[in-house]
């Protein structure tokens, strides 16, 4: 016990100290305030008993977060350049610690999306109301671009490629491995460029995140699935790895990582609808106060991803009869929260505003059928056909409304995204096949159901061991160690706040979240872990920085 005493002395005595804590109570202060909003549908408690229960948490979140602080500032101190001696054969590291889990649930895991979108490529039609509140007609057209065609379109030639062989479920299991094989490599790639970039010497360092790929079971779950946002996200890694060389190393693209890069900026559009607003709120700041060397590629290849949608959008999905997808996904929050402010304040609720709202929404659906953890209830009820006009004129009464009664929104909005930012809450795995109709009817998994429950048992019970369940909570990776890397770089005083830009824009899409899915996280929770091997490992600064000063 003295030798701890000790140790924690020396932890809390390694960089600075009154720094440490005061983030340590911001962060405990959001801890409360997400944990009681979750909890209790209000952000400090509606009564003295929860008020006092908030304070509780909030003491309580202190002493987790300055210690995670402490033993990161403790690693970092002790980090010295040099060559990482990273191997070669890592990308088959990954791919075989991996392994098991593909062959515990054969032929592999998917969600409904991905049943949505392969019936949506198979079927050749997809009828779509084309508004969801009752009454409205219904269309039928191509594709629905609901889910991101582009992947619906790979996904289901995975799976015609299966029924040609045989089975169709031999088609989702030829693409897992081939993502897990794309996968291996792209982390690898990661640590490897992040290490040799960076000069990282630790192999301590070096052997973490090997570890945290290799051995974390959720990027196993998340890495043998078909699934839209694993494949986004795995493109946000090289995105990241580029960003992070640009903005904090003042690196100076090659040819060959313009090419990456504009590969990256191309497909981030076309994995996930926010894709688009990632890489223009990432890629503005990059042109206004990135090295002029980057700016020319940075503005061209930006501009290419912005007209590529356009084209898509605009030209594209109406000739070939593609469903567009409504405007009630990047209006769910704003809806959420006018659904909240008539639960709490309808009497204040005038008539015209009534009728503002309306000719957009169904009001008398957003009183009775308001939610706290899902604005599905809610945006279901957008009338497609509502005109710009009246889409204008909800968005003042939505201001208006804010400004009368703030609390109300932050009352809808934390309850869905603060288990993204709150202790105790675990990331949620997918461990089965759902059921449906057609193919899906055929697909069964190859091992029987104790030993998928026995593995997925076995995963639960990691995640509750005392101080291991950190690294399967969300706040770790979307808070916590975004958080600390801005510490730390601030602190080491090179002031190149820039590379947190797609961290922050990552937090900023979670708290508009429509609904709290593991999934909308996974981003942050492939790239957290490279952010802070980057961060720790600053001591010497690029191996490159001569060269790029000189470029």
């Amino acid at each position: 016990m003295r030798q701890f005493v000790t140790n924690v002395k020396k932890l809390g005595n390694s960089g600075r100290t009154g720094g440490r804590l005061c983030l340590s109570v911001i962060l405990a202060f959001f801890n409360a305030v997400c944990t009681q909003a979750v909890t209790a549908h209000a952000c400090f408690g509606w009564d003295a008993v929860e008020r006092a229960g908030w304070l509780l948490i909030f003491l309580g979140g202190i002493l987790p977060v300055w210690l995670f602080f402490a033993v990161l500032d403790h690693l970092g101190d002790g980090c010295t350049a040099g060559d990482p001696g990273l191997p070669r054969w890592l990308p088959v590291l990954f791919f075989v610690c991996w392994l098991p889990y593909l062959l515990v649930y054969l032929p592999g895991l998917l969600n409904y999306d991905t049943v949505n979108q392969v019936q949506d490529f198979l079927d050749g039609v997809a009828p779509v109301p084309f508004g969801y509140a009752p009454g409205q007609e219904e269309i039928t057209v191509w594709f629905n671009n609901h889910h991101p065609v582009f992947l619906s379109i790979i996904f289901g030639v995975f799976f015609r490629l299966g029924i040609l062989l045989g089975h169709p479920s031999f088609g989702l299991t030829l693409y897992i491995l081939l993502q897990m094989a794309a996968a291996a490599w792209i982390f690898a790639w990661a640590i490897r460029e992040t290490g040799t970039f960076w000069r990282i010497g630790s192999r301590l360092l070096r052997n973490a995140v090997i570890a945290f790929f290799a051995l974390c079971p959720v990027i196993p779950y998340y890495i043998c699935i078909m699934l839209k946002n694993s494949v986004h996200s795995l493109v946000m890694v090289l995105y990241v790895c580029l960003y992070l060389k640009i903005a904090l190393g003042d690196h100076v693209l090659s040819c060959g990582e313009r090419v990456l890069w504009a590969v990256t900026v191309l497909l981030l559009p076309l994995t996930q609808h926010t894709g688009l607003y990632f890489v223009i709120l990432t890629g503005i700041p990059l042109i206004l106060w990135g090295r002029k060397e980057n700016r020319r590629a940075v503005t061209a290849v930006l501009a290419g991803a912005v007209l590529l949608m356009l084209l898509l959008t605009r030209a594209v999905f109406p000739a070939l009869n593609i469903f567009p997808g409504g405007k009630q996904e990047v209006l769910s929050t704003f809806i959420q929260q006018t659904a909240r402010y008539i639960r709490d304040h309808e009497d204040e609720v005038t008539e015209e505003e009534k009728e503002v709202i309306s000719a957009v929404l169904d009001y008398e659906v957003l009183r009775d059928g308001f939610e706290f953890y899902s604005t599905d209830p809610v945006k279901a009820t957008y009338h497609l056909h509502a005109t710009t006009a009246e889409r204008n004129a909800y968005l003042k009464v939505w201001a208006r409304q804010g400004l009368r009664h703030p609390g109300a929104y932050f009352r809808a909005t934390l309850p869905i995204c603060g288990q993204f930012f709150a202790l105790g809450y675990d990331v949620a795995i997918f461990d089965h096949i759902p059921s449906d109709s057609g193919i899906f009817a055929e697909i069964r998994h190859v091992m029987p159901e104790s030993v998928r429950a026995t593995f997925t048992g076995w995963y639960e019970w990691l995640r509750a061991l005392p101080g291991v369940d950190l690294l399967f909570q969300h706040v770790l990776y979307t808070l916590w160690i975004p958080v600390y890397c801005l510490y730390r770089v601030i602190r080491t005083g090179r002031r190149k706040v820039l590379f947190i830009t797609p961290f922050l824009v990552n937090a900023v899409f979670l708290i508009a979240s429509p609904v709290i899915y593991s999934r909308y996280a996974l981003p942050l929770l492939f790239t957290a872990p490279i952010l802070l091997y980057t961060v720790l490992g600053l001591g010497a600064g690029p191996a490159d920085r001569e060269d790029a000063s000189a470029g």
